[in-house]
């Protein structure tokens, strides 16, 4: 039923638009019935007339039970639906943008379109344990394809993504890895993997690494940020 009533919302304008064609169709075809009506000379062409007329008059009475039940539906019910029914895009604006280009060698990942502060680092986000890495521990040394635990399920759940930041000031965040589907904690039976990371495609040295984890209504928690060492 829910599935229903998105889809009417999504798609009103062509309902309305179908519903206009219709009504103006059997309405002409209405009033030629009925003038034929009029004008007839003999009872059978006058009950001819009468029954096509009633029979497009039946179509246009349809047409209004649409019109009325379309907008009952996207006015009054689909607004009530819960708000974790409406399905969230994935903000893939920033994740397919131009990949970055240093020194001639292209770093794969995607620039994000807030700059960040190096100050900025904070690993307080991480004590949510709905929006969290577990897997590496800050600090831990990285080598090769690192694969990230943790959780990304809060409340009224849209999507999450995972980026790493290089430290250089005029830097932005890279992405990592974006999902729409929920994930659960270390212990679950649920899968607990937000993400793997190539570190061979980016230069040795300290990076930072983000949880950003958003609800349906565009709200986020504090981010989970920690430093990691890429090692050669």
């Amino acid at each position: 039923m829910q599935e229903f009533l998105l889809f009417v919302e999504a798609s009103q304008a062509w309902i309305y638009l179908l519903l206009v064609f219709v009504a103006i169709l059997y309405g002409r075809i209405f009033l030629r019935a009925f003038n034929s009506y009029r004008s007839a000379l003999y009872v059978l062409e006058r009950e001819r007339a009468r029954m096509q007329a009633l029979r497009s008059g039946a179509v246009i009475a349809i047409v209004g039970t649409g019109f009325i039940a379309t907008f009952i539906l996207t006015t009054f019910a689909v607004p009530a639906l819960p708000s974790t029914m409406r399905p969230t895009a994935i903000p893939t604006v920033s994740l397919l943008a131009t990949p970055l280009i240093e020194s001639g060698d292209t770093v794969l990942g995607f620039a994000t379109a807030t700059p960040f502060s190096v100050d900025q680092i904070d690993s307080a986000g991480c004590t949510n344990e709905n929006a969290t890495i577990l897997e590496p521990i800050a600090g831990d040394p990285i080598q090769g394809q690192v694969v990230f635990r943790g959780a990304a399920n809060i409340p009224g759940f849209a999507f999450f993504k995972l980026e790493y930041h290089d430290l250089q000031p005029d830097s932005s965040w890279l992405a990592i890895a974006a999902s729409n589907i929920p994930v659960c904690a270390l212990g679950c039976e649920e899968e607990d993997q937000l993400g793997a990371w190539d570190t061979s495609l980016v230069r040795p040295g300290q990076y930072a690494v983000q949880l950003v984890v958003t609800d349906t209504l565009g709200n986020a928690p504090m981010p989970c940020q920690i430093l990691l060492q890429v090692v050669p």
